[in-house]
């Protein structure tokens, strides 16, 4: 028998095959329709979103209060996958933990600020902690999260650090003395656990508060924040869910306003990343026109690059 399934298996490695692709298909599009919940809104200043750039921050906020205003790109299929299988993992980090320590507080709603609207109402900001647990007599806040081998090996992240300094800066954090969290990483491709624990900073957790109220305040004003990130350069815009409309008037084409500078341009290469950060910066998506060339940047392709046309 060992050997009929020897053969067999080196039969079906060789043959050029694919198998039940329809299925695969099938089962990706089962994916949204499984998982998205288009009747839950969660209010966008939340602590997962904490250290998403300002300007997607405000465009989330202008289609939860207007739907549809905005083109916002979903989540691939398999994206939506990845976030199951994190919920599924912290469920079972949590379950790990509880057989040897003292889980308390799991899933439990928190207050770490609050918003003004302009007609004078209050905006809780508030999130679902994932757990608290009981070590060496002390309460410290706990989280886990699902990652691949690189990530595993630079944890923790920047964005996860922020997250839990605004569950231990809320009202529960503080009432509780809850002033060290740990962070479990596990490992998908290993299944390795890195434990990191970290304290409570009371002004870095008030300065993410404070950038939540800035974003705020623009979209009262009904003002785009400044750019933070140009996709292209940074992986930030890169995978914003926002990114061609963000970039509308940098697309080629497009009207610009033109001026003129009494020099020869610049001598950059086409993906010069700092050559883009500086132009966008200093002209945004006006065109130079030098002595020998007009610059401008554009956005092709998912990405800024400098556009140089000779005169």
């Amino acid at each position: 028998m060992k050997k009929s399934l020897s053969r067999r298996l080196s039969e079906i490695q060789s043959e050029e095959h694919i198998v039940h692709t329809g299925l695969r298909d099938a089962l990706f599009d089962s994916v949204g329709p499984l998982f998205d919940e288009p009747d839950r809104k969660s209010f966008p200043l939340r602590p997962s979103a904490c250290l998403k750039p300002m300007r997607d921050l405000f465009y989330d906020l202008i289609i939860f209060y207007a739907p549809g205003t905005i083109p916002k790109a979903d989540f691939d299929a398999r994206v939506k996958l990845i976030f199951q299988f994190g919920h599924m993992t912290e469920t079972l980090m949590k379950k790990v933990c509880a057989h040897n320590f003292s889980v308390q507080y799991d899933q439990e709603r928190v207050k770490y600020g609050e918003l003004v609207d302009a007609q004078g109402n209050k905006i809780e900001l508030s999130g679902a902690i994932g757990w608290a647990m009981e070590l060496d007599g002390k309460l410290y806040l706990c989280d886990s999260k699902s990652i691949g081998d690189f990530p595993f090996k630079k944890a923790p992240k920047e964005e996860h650090i922020a997250q839990l300094q605004l569950y231990m800066h809320s009202d529960w954090g503080r009432a509780n003395s809850v002033n060290a969290a740990i962070l479990l990483y596990f490992n998908k491709n290993t299944s390795d656990i890195k434990c990191i624990q970290f304290d409570y900073d009371a002004e870095l957790a008030q300065n993410i508060v404070d950038r939540f109220k800035k974003v705020w305040e623009y979209y009262l004003r009904d003002e785009v924040p400044p750019r933070e990130y140009l996709a292209g350069c940074d992986w930030q815009a890169d995978y914003s869910s926002y990114k061609d409309y963000d970039n509308i008037e940098f697309v080629e084409g497009g009207e610009r306003r033109t001026i003129s500078a009494n020099e020869f341009s610049p001598s950059v290469g086409k993906y010069d990343k700092a050559a883009v950060r500086g132009f966008v910066e200093k002209y945004g998506n006006t065109k130079v026109a030098y002595k020998d060339a007009s610059v401008c940047v554009v956005y092709r392709d998912g990405r800024l690059e400098l556009a140089v046309e000779p005169e």
